[in-house]
Parts: structure tokens; sequence; C-alpha cells
């Protein structure tokens, strides 16, 4: 079966990341395109090349989002200088700017991701990991410039199908020195305990073997991995956790390669069009939210794609702050 080819107008012109010889071909890939293609093609081909989106976010995107926003602006605040408490100040602010919809402050209908626990969350995470943080913040050798909101995009191969270069892209929110070793920090929101099998689940992980590579080439320093800081949020408390996650020479090596087959293969099916389903991970994480368009007849999925969800460009190639 055929699916709906998206004509220039649909990539090429809204979204850089897509090739001007092959439509449906993603040029410029980060972690969450390439891990949607990994999860399910057909996922991917919906939300990526088609951009088609719930019309209801998720409580649990937003809130993840608005925290790494407030302590994204703690880090820059104070790269440029500014004391612990007004850099608190800051962040606190960008949180409760972020969580005013319209007129009204948002409304998750969540119990505990929701204004009330995102505020709280973020003033005690730099309670914990703020002023008296281990970690010290990398200064870059090519500026001096604190490492912090870095948003990387660099080469890797040619594509076989068009034989146009693939890029690899997207943002760490900082590189850190911990006993003089450099490593990329993340920062994960969760509503599980943090536990051993909490931390494991990064080992292997498409984003950290990518941020760790982008480290080493984008930027130039021998990043041992990343530090993960866990956020776990409930409706009385929240907790965090910091573990080191790391990376090898040879585990970076092979993932590479096995990504290289990967995006052969997405090539593939940018070139038939053919995005195939993978039924195995419909119910997973609550269950996918195209699952209600995949279990309609063939003929009728469009249609229901146009109903019941939204446009919503996914491109990796713009930066941090990027209209």
């Amino acid at each position: 079966m055929d699916l709906p080819v998206p004509g220039p107008e649909a990539n090429t012109n809204t979204n850089q990341s897509f090739s001007p010889l092959l439509p449906t071909l993603q040029t410029t890939i980060d972690s969450t395109s390439l891990g949607e293609f990994k999860t399910c093609p057909r996922k991917y081909y919906y939300r990526v090349v088609l951009g088609f989106v719930p019309r209801a976010a998720s409580p649990h995107l937003l809130f993840g989002q608005y925290v790494h926003s407030a302590l994204e602006r703690y880090d820059r605040a104070r790269a440029n200088g500014l004391s612990h408490t007004d850099a608190l100040r800051a962040a606190v602010l960008e949180a409760m700017t972020l969580s005013w919809h319209g007129d009204r402050p948002w409304w998750s209908g969540h119990p505990t991701k929701n204004r009330l626990t995102l505020i709280r969350t973020v003033v005690w995470y730099l309670d914990r990991f703020g002023e008296d943080d281990s970690l010290q913040t990398l200064l870059l050798a090519s500026s001096e410039s604190p490492a912090v909101e870095l948003s990387f995009q660099f080469s890797v191969q040619k594509l076989a199908v068009t034989g146009e270069p693939i890029f690899f892209c997207g943002h760490i929110d900082k590189i850190a020195l911990f006993n003089t070793e450099p490593y990329i920090v993340d920062r994960k929101t969760t509503s599980i305990t943090l536990s051993t099998s909490f931390f494991s689940q990064f080992s292997p992980d498409n984003q950290f073997s990518l941020y760790t590579l982008a480290g080493k080439i984008a930027y130039e320093t021998p990043v041992r991995g990343i530090i993960c800081d866990g956020i776990q949020v409930a409706a009385t408390f929240s907790r965090f956790e910091r573990q080191m996650i790391p990376r090898s020479e040879a585990q970076i090596e092979e993932w590479l390669s096995d990504t290289f087959m990967w995006l052969d293969l997405m090539g593939q099916m940018a070139e038939s069009n053919r995005w195939p389903m993978n039924d195995k991970a419909c119910h997973h994480y609550g269950g996918c939210p195209y699952r209600p368009v995949c279990s309609r007849a063939p003929s009728a999925r469009q249609t229901w794609l146009e109903a019941d969800y939204i446009h919503s460009i996914w491109d990796p190639t713009r930066i941090r702050g990027d209209v």
C-alpha cells in the first residue's frame, strides 16, 4: 500500500531538515527523529515526515519541557555572572511565564505534573544542585565561554539514496567537569522511583550515545559520557539523584555503525514511500498516539489524521530560541 507523498511545500520550504531532492528523506537527524524511526517507521512518518501531532499536548511532555527551560535559564544566568539567588529568581520566572497560558495559569489536569509541582521542582532542584553543585561548567577551548545551551550539527557520511551529506544535530544542556573529566549533563523528569533500574534504561540509549559523540566531534572535548540528573516528581514531593552514564570509545563506534544501517533503511523507505508499522510497539508507554489511526482501514487513515490531529513541524535544524 502506497502512502500519500508530501509535496515540496510539506518539508523543503518549512522544514530544513529534509532533502530538496526527495521530500520524504530527512537529511539532518536528531535523537528524537532517529528514536521515532527506530521505534516504528509508521509513527516516524506520521510525526516527523507529515508533521501530525495529537491536538492535546501531553502534560508529561510539557512539564519536562518547562523544567528544562527553567534550569537552562538558571545555567545561562550563572554563566553570565549572576548570583545564585538572582539566577534562581530568573529560573522561577521562566517556569511561571511558560506555565501561564493566555490569560490563565496552565491547567494540566494531572495530579503530579502541574504548575505547583513545576515551581516546587525547579526550586528544590536548584537547592540541591545549584550554588553548591560539585560539577564545574566547562569553558570551551575555542571561545573560553561557558559550555551551556549548546546546539550542535555535524556531518558524518553521505546518504546512499541521493548522495547528500547526512548531519546529526541536537541541543546539549551543558558540559561540565567531574573530577577534571568532562561529561555531558542531562536532566530527566519521571514519576517512577529513582532506582538502579531507572538509570539502567540509558545504557544503551540513542540520545545519550549521540550526545557523547557530539561532545567529541562538535566541541572537540573528550567527554566520558553523560551525567544524568534524575528528577522524580510526585504529588507531595520531588526527589533528585545523580548518576554517571559512561560511554566507551568502542560503544560509540558500535552505535555509529548501527546508526548508519538505520539511516540506510530510512533512505530506502523514503525512496519507496513505504513505512511499515512496528505493531509490537503500539502499546508502549501507555499507547502510541497514532494507534487510533493505524487501527483504521488504510483508506480511512488520512481522513482520521486530518480530523483528529494538528500540524506541527519537527525541524531539528532550528536552534533553541528560534521561532
